[in-house]
Order: structure tokens, then C-alpha cells, then sequence
């Protein structure tokens, strides 16, 4: 995390806050609520209960949607760099897929399934997140040094060690890339589907913040957001990020 404990960091947290208390002192609550509502709403959300089960309903369709979009995004990569008849044929359907904004993915979702807790936003996340992990590790493959292989194979080098030593280290930049953006278009699309179709998680909380025009719950909410969102990236991405390096390295 010591890419995100830097100065620079806190001293624009500080004027952040400053503009927001100075905002919110000329303004209606409604408009902008002041940073103590904001707090008092984010303690009776956390003392309620309603933080941490929203927050694991959100986190559990994350999980299961971007896991599948890993393995399937992977697994696609791979086939389409072998077999050049599958890339002539999917190829296309991924970019389809990718260029297709996510109002639209969830307005068919609904269609589908209707307002269903589960399946709207894990099909979102998943539609949403797939082209994210193909496109980074299907370029991480093209860009592979096929000199390497060819020679690997020349010498019938086993195909695992193959995989392990020529494929496996340069695809993990890739890789990492792809996790790192693909967690975050999961993580807004979960919300974003959440509010739209959902009757729980923290997409529906804020939803209803938004119907009662609670602005102290909405930033509450956005708030725990945000403090997720850096806590995974310049956190446990950051771990993954030094991992994979000594892995290399040794």
C-alpha cells in the first residue's frame, strides 16, 4: 500500500475536503450535504447493518460474475490466437460485445430475467467485464515472442514446461492489467445494475437513497465505494503486482 500512503495524495484529500465543507455551508443539504451529515448517515448505515449485508450482496455477485469473465475471457483468448478460423469468427462478436454501452446489456437483463436480485447484475458484470480480460490477454498473446516457442518446440520441450516458462511469464503483465480494469468495470457494473434492477446491494441502496433524496446517504454510500475501490487497488492489486514481480525475478 505504499503507492497510496504518499503526501501529495493527502494534501489534495485536504483541499478536497476544505471545498466540500466550504460548498456545503452555502448550499441546501439537499444539494450538498456537509461532511458531518455525510458521517453521521455512513454511522447509522455501518450501526444498522444495512453497510455490510449490502456490501456482501455486491461483493458476492461481483466475485462469481468476474471470476466466470476471468476464466471465459482467458480461455477465448487462447483459442482465438490458435486457431485463426474461431478469430475470424468471434473476433467481431467480441468487439460487438464491447461497444454495446451497458444501458443496453441491462435493459435486455431485465427482459430476460426480469428484476431478478441475482442474474441482472451478475449477467452485467460478466458481459461487461469479458472483452476487458479477452482484449488484454489475447494482445499479451499476439505480442509473445513466437521465436522462443518455435525453438521450444524444435528441441520437444515438453508443453507444460512450455507454458510455464514462456507463456506463463509473458502473458503475466497482461494479466495483471486485465484484473486490475476489468474489477473495476465489475464493480461499477454491479452497482449500476444494481440500481437499476435490483431489490438489495449497495446499487439498490443507493436507488432508494436517491428516491427519498437522502444526498447524506448517497454520499455515505459513494464514499464506501470509493474507499473499497482504493483499498483493492493499491492494496491487494498492489500485492499481486509485487508477487508477480519476484516471480520473475527469481
Amino acid at each position: 500500500m505504499k503507492n497510496f500512503i504518499i503526501k501529495p495524495f493527502w494534501f489534495l484529500l485536504i483541499i478536497i475536503f476544505l471545498i466540500w465543507d466550504r460548498g456545503a455551508a452555502g448550499l441546501n443539504s439537499l444539494i450538498l450535504p456537509s461532511i458531518g451529515d455525510s458521517y453521521q448517515a455512513l454511522k447509522e448505515i455501518a450501526i444498522s447493518g444495512i453497510l455490510v449485508k449490502s456490501f456482501l450482496i455486491t461483493l458476492r455477485r461481483t466475485i462469481i460474475a468476474y471470476g466466470s469473465a476471468v476464466v471465459v475471457g482467458i480461455i477465448l483468448a487462447l483459442l482465438l490466437h490458435r486457431f485463426s478460423l474461431m478469430r475470424q469468427t468471434f473476433r467481431p462478436l467480441i468487439t460487438i460485445i464491447q461497444a454495446t454501452p451497458p444501458v443496453v446489456w441491462v435493459s435486455l437483463a431485465v427482459v430476460w430475467f426480469g428484476v431478478a436480485d441475482d442474474l441482472t447484475p451478475i449477467f452485467l458484470i460478466f458481459i461487461v467485464s469479458l472483452p476487458v480480460i479477452f482484449v488484454n490477454i489475447f494482445q499479451g498473446l499476439e505480442e509473445m515472442n513466437t521465436d522462443l516457442i518455435e525453438m521450444a518446440e524444435a528441441y520437444s520441450t515438453p508443453r507444460f514446461r512450455i507454458l510455464k516458462e514462456i507463456y506463463l511469464p509473458s502473458l503475466l503483465p497482461a494479466l495483471v492489467s486485465a484484473l486490475s480494469i476489468a474489477f473495476a468495470f465489475a464493480w461499477k457494473s454491479s452497482v449500476f445494475a444494481e440500481f437499476i434492477a435490483s431489490s438489495s446491494g449497495i446499487g439498490y441502496q443507493l436507488s432508494r437513497a436517491n428516491s427519498l433524496m437522502a444526498t447524506d446517504r448517497l454520499f455515505a454510500w459513494t464514499i464506501i465505494l470509493i474507499l473499497f475501490m482504493l483499498f483493492v487497488e493499491y492494496y491487494l492489486l498492489e500485492k499481486l503486482k509485487d508477487y508477480v514481480s519476484r516471480w520473475k525475478n527469481d
